[in-house]
């Protein structure tokens, strides 16, 4: 009977519980068309239990007892509604809220404001649209994503690898500034680590910009992480990704010719006498075997052999075989935040690990962020961050370009291993046999055998970073609130190589400097080289006031001024050098005789002194003074005016021009014209917006000073040396660009299609360009002073369209950008040599855009195959006098320009339930590039390309091809070869138009069914698949060259990245 009752009253307990905890269960829908809404957030409000939506918008709770349930979604007005224990399957509808284009703030690093009130040229980039991309460096992932934002270098990971709407500066740096969490940020980008980020907001015009002042001429980028939460729940977040990128492909340069060919060039070559035997000077293995034959060292049969071995093999295989791998990375990030009303928090772990596409390249790097979030007491709150960031990085690869000798170009031979996988040697500094036959001449072994070398060197560099800062911001009055902030940066960076004692490095030096009589004047033993450490601090402290207050339903006003004040070091070591480095006992010595000049080998090379460290100790000191304001508003929810001002000095700055403090300012509006009562137009456009702005901000030249500058050293004889940097220049002023922008934002019906029309024209005035001064002062060289001047014009197109809605959901957006820029100040110096107009960035010009691209004109080749030239209208080959006598820079053609003046990017994003598959195209167009091709003397210096099958080569294929011939021996030590192949090299005949579409990458990611994780304490599971540099789908030019990498040994391999996120 006892058991009976026992199990009766477990019965009723498990039936009481049943009762207690019941399932609710519903779906999430739009209001206006009852679609399902995935990813929607439920919170149960007393028992604080979180769920997401599924992609088919359905729930699932466990309510005990009474409850409110609290339903939130981006974009969507919140709903509450109480629940209990045994409620029906719940619809709930989500109206969207009204008048947004997005619920966003915009950050500009001093203030937040709404999209709709903004009247500059803002661009958001979401968490969401931001973790599109799985990529170690955050820039990586805003790649065709912001309008206006171009990557002049594709795949940059570094801020001077983009613009923002084109150029404003000609000497002057061109990099944005970046803001990351209201602070301007001057260390690596590689340090932040992109997954804490939350958004990022591109200030692109005068007016978004000048709030910022004399250091926002090139667009500014705000970087702003997570923050803790305020809801009381705890969100935990982890991510994982790795990354997986395609071994090079080396084979894909056009500038290579089989071994075959290039043995035959070589054996003709040495027949007629081409190759010098000087030790000092290598000469390719081919010809050592030849010369190895003609003296008798080994047999024809021998010969032929060593022949057959070499017609077999490819040295970019051999090098992608033994020196290239697949690289890759690891990510974990794990965030934990949360709080409630008194108390916020923050904290992130990340972790990057990384493999280079070279064996023994590999990084690391941790970061660790804390942010706390007190209220005080009423009105009053203290935001204290505490970030670092430790990263190393060893560089032990061998690279392609570590192939080739000193003087020539690699061989296509090469072999690295022998079929027992044996490291072979190569030629290097030194002739072959010379380096060969050192070791029977009492010598250490003088050989280069690249694979070894990857394990007899440990080269590291490392860097650490420390932010520390705070905001305690109060309530004064009504809409009045003051904020006072701090931040602390300190960073150290260096880098050491440790050459040991059997490496090349060690065996060279030692072999070098020793000396007839045998003595060893460097030790043989290790080589511990430190590189110059690197320091920098800076303290940064702001001041300020900020006004917002509505008044009724038709007014509203926001206002802001205040001061900052920054101090920043930053300061180079001398590097240091230990000899006969033992790094078991971590000892050296470096009592040598560095002052002392010692004959050296092989014979007849120079004397020459010790290698040492250096003597150099820089110090650089920034000191910033700035006050400024910003004021807007906001008359019926319709128009809005905005302004602000900002004076800056600087001891950068001249004395005149920190007395006299010219301001910096902007004036915007905008105009609502959808919620006018005669709107026409509401049925079908029902949100149509106008924007204009005109703003001036600035750009500061570090490089120059107000007090002359000179850099003290040692010259090559080990005396004191000083070279001047600059003369000074008491009127040195910041660089002033004025924008004007004029923006049209507009939204189709139910939002199915939106965007953005954006003009806008920037003036450079005052900017940094070359003088030249009186000879007689002296001064050799340029003197920079503000006097030059530029016109930057473009356009911005943004749309996005939502082309199918329902269970299948097919969203599309569209970028468009186009840019041009011309000088419309300068002095160009008329001494400047023609040639310089080939370099990869021209001698500025008045009326010439400054990326432009300057070739000579193309006549074809003369009836013997070399390029056709004139001089006064007559046909010649003395090229010596065409470029050093003739030719000026009028008579030159302008080809176009080197960076794209029109690219963007078409998006398109598909949805089913939880799946999510996402493709981005890019394109690049109205621009230009020099292709390589073969030179007439290329064969003497070892440069080949595979037009060498198109050269002329008989009387009349210069009807057929515009590749020159090959220059004989007698024309090259007449002098005039080089002439030849700058004619052809730098003509029109190798311009070619760079337009091209892309793939850039493709990702699918899948959100896990809420029913999954219902029993597990988990919010959300994604998973995602994501790929890179996918290739080409068109091309302008017909050589199947890639115009991102036209030059290079490479194109951009191909990357796939996995990832999970499991969300808390």
């Amino acid at each position: 009977m006892r058991y009976i009752l026992i199990a009766s009253s477990i019965a009723m307990l498990l039936v009481h519980q049943l009762c207690a905890q019941m399932a609710v269960t519903g779906k999430v829908v739009r209001a206006e068309d009852n679609e399902p809404l995935p990813e929607a957030t439920l919170l149960l409000l007393n028992k604080r239990q979180t769920v997401l939506s599924g992609h088919d918008g359905t729930f699932s709770l466990q309510v005990d007892g009474a409850d409110t349930l609290l339903v939130s979604h981006v974009g969507y007005l919140a709903r509450r509604m109480a629940v209990a224990a045994g409620t029906p399957s719940l619809i709930i509808q989500m109206e969207r809220v009204p008048n947004e284009l997005e619920e966003v703030q915009i950050s500009t690093g001093y203030y937040q404001v709404p999209i709709e009130r903004a009247t500059g040229s803002f661009v958001h980039i979401g968490n969401r649209l931001l973790n599109r991309a799985i990529g170690a460096n955050v820039l990586q992932r805003l790649e065709g994503i912001a309008p206006g934002v171009q990557f002049v270098n594709p795949g940059g990971t570094a801020a001077a690898d983009i613009r923002v709407r084109g150029l404003s500066t000609i000497e002057s740096d061109e990099t944005p500034l970046i803001v990351l969490d209201n602070f301007p940020y001057e260390g690596s980008l590689d340090n932040i680590d992109p997954n804490s980020i939350e958004s990022i907001t591109v200030l692109r015009d005068g007016a978004a910009a000048s709030i910022w002042g004399a250091r926002a001429g090139n667009g500014v980028i705000v970087i702003t992480t997570k923050k803790g939460g305020t809801d009381g729940r705890v969100h935990i977040s982890l991510n994982a990704n790795t990354n997986i990128t395609d071994k090079p492909d080396l084979l894909y340069s056009r500038a290579w010719l089989p071994s075959a060919t290039v043995m035959e060039i070589e054996k003709e070559r040495y027949g007629l006498g081409h190759y010098a035997t000087d030790n000092r000077t290598p000469i390719p293995l081919y010809v050592e075997w030849l010369r190895d034959y003609d003296e008798g060292r080994i047999s024809a049969g021998e010969l032929a052999a060593q022949e057959a071995v070499l017609r077999q093999t490819d040295t970019r295989q051999q090098a992608m075989d033994y020196l290239y791998r697949r690289s890759g990375f690891q990510q974990y990030a794990l965030n934990v935040s949360g709080g409630a009303e008194r108390y916020g928090y923050d904290v992130s772990a990340g972790y990057h690990g990384a493999s280079g596409e070279l064996s023994g390249d590999d990084s690391k790097r941790v970061n660790l962020s804390m942010r706390n979030r007190f209220s005080l007491f009423s009105g009053t709150e203290l935001v204290t961050t505490l970030a670092y960031v430790g990263q190393r990085s060893g560089n032990n690869g061998i690279g392609f370009g570590s192939l080739s000798p000193s003087s020539i170009g690699p061989s296509p031979y090469l072999r690295l291993a022998d079929g027992q996988g044996n490291a072979l040697a190569v030629p290097r500094d030194l002739r072959y046999r010379y380096a060969e036959s050192a070791a029977s001449n009492g010598l250490l072994d003088w050989l280069y055998r690249p694979l070894d070398e990857q394990r007899r060197n440990a080269n590291t560099t490392f860097s650490n970073e420390l932010r520390i800062n705070g905001d305690l911001n109060t309530r004064i009055w009504r809409g009045l609130s003051a904020k006072v902030s701090y931040q602390y940066v300190r960073a150290n960076a260096g880098s050491q190589s440790h050459h040991r004692k059997d490496s090349y490095y060690v065996r060279n030096l030692v072999n070098q400097f020793t000396q007839p009589d045998g003595t060893l004047v460097i030790p043989h033993g290790g080589i511990l080289q430190v590189g110059n450490p690197a320091g920098r601090f800076s303290h940064f402290g702001r001041a300020l006031l900020n006004f917002e207050r509505g008044f009724g339903d038709s007014h509203r006003m926001a206002a802001l001024g205040g001061i900052e004040i920054r101090h920043s070091q930053s300061e180079t070591f001398p590097a240091s050098v230990l000899y006969n480095y033992n790094d078991e006992y971590l000892t050296g010595s470096s009592q040598l005789n560095f002052n002392q000049r010692y004959p050296t080998l092989p014979e007849g090379s120079p004397t020459r002194l010790i290698p040492g460290g250096s003597d150099i100790h820089r110090l650089f000191t920034n000191r910033d003074l700035s006050y400024f304001g910003n004021a807007s508003y906001t008359y019926r929810q319709r128009y809005t005016v905005s302004g602000s001002i900002r004076w800056d000095g600087s001891n950068l700055f001249g004395v005149k021009t920190n007395q006299k403090g010219v301001p910096l300012w902007s004036l915007g509006g905008s105009w609502e014209a959808s919620r006018e009562n005669f709107y026409p137009l509401a049925g079908w456009l029902p949100y149509a917006r106008l924007r204009a702005t005109y703003g001036v901000a600035g750009n500061v030249n570090k490089t120059v000073t107000h007090y002359p500058t000179v850099n003290f050293g040692r010259s090559f004889i080990n005396l004191p040396s000083a070279t001047i940097l600059s003369v000074g220049n008491p009127s040195l002023r910041w660089e002033r660009v004025s924008t004007v922008n004029a923006a049209f934002d507009w939204r189709l019906k139910r939002d199915r299609v939106s965007g953005s029309i954006e003009y806008y024209t920037k003036r450079g005035n005052d900017l940094i360009g070359d003088d030249y001064m009186d000879p007689t002062t002296g001064i050799t060289g340029n003197y920079k002073i503000n006097y030059a001047d530029t016109k930057t014009h473009g356009w911005d197109i943004q749309i996005s369209s939502r082309n199918l809605e329902g269970q299948l959901r097919w969203n599309s957006s569209v970028l468009a950008s186009w840019v041009f820029n011309e000088i419309t100040g300068y002095r160009t110096n008329e001494a400047v040599r023609v040639t310089n107009y080939f370099s990869s960035v021209a001698p500025p010009a008045i009326g010439k855009p400054r990326d432009v691209v300057y070739a000579l004109p193309w006549s074809g080749l003369s009836a013997d195959g070399l390029p056709l030239v004139f001089i006064d209208g007559r046909e010649t080959q003395d090229y010596l006098s065409y470029f050093n006598q003739y030719l000026t820079p009028d008579m030159l053609a302008e080809a176009g320009v080197s960076v794209p003046s029109f690219y963007g990017s078409l998006r398109n994003t598909l949805m089913w339930k939880g799946l999510e598959v996402e493709a981005l195209i890019t394109w690049r167009s109205g621009y230009v590039f020099r292709r390589p091709s073969m030179e007439p003397d290329g064969d003497y210096y070892m440069r080949y390309h595979v037009d060498y099958f198109n050269r002329w080569q008989r009387p009349g294929d210069e009807n057929a091809t515009n590749v020159p011939r090959k220059i004989s021996y007698g024309e090259m030590t007449a002098g005039n070869s080089s002439g030849a192949s700058n004619a052809y090299r730098n003509s029109e005949a190798l311009i070619t138009r760079g337009d091209h579409i892309r793939l850039q990458d493709a990702r699918i990611s899948y959100l896990l069914p809420a029913a999954l994780i219902t029993d597990w304490p988990i919010r959300a599971v994604r998973v995602s698949a994501y790929a890179r540099n996918l290739g080409i789908l068109w091309r302008a030019n017909k050589q199947d060259i890639d115009p991102d990498y036209a030059n290079s040994l490479y194109r951009a391999p191909r990357q796939f990245a996995f990832g999970v996120q499991v969300d808390f």
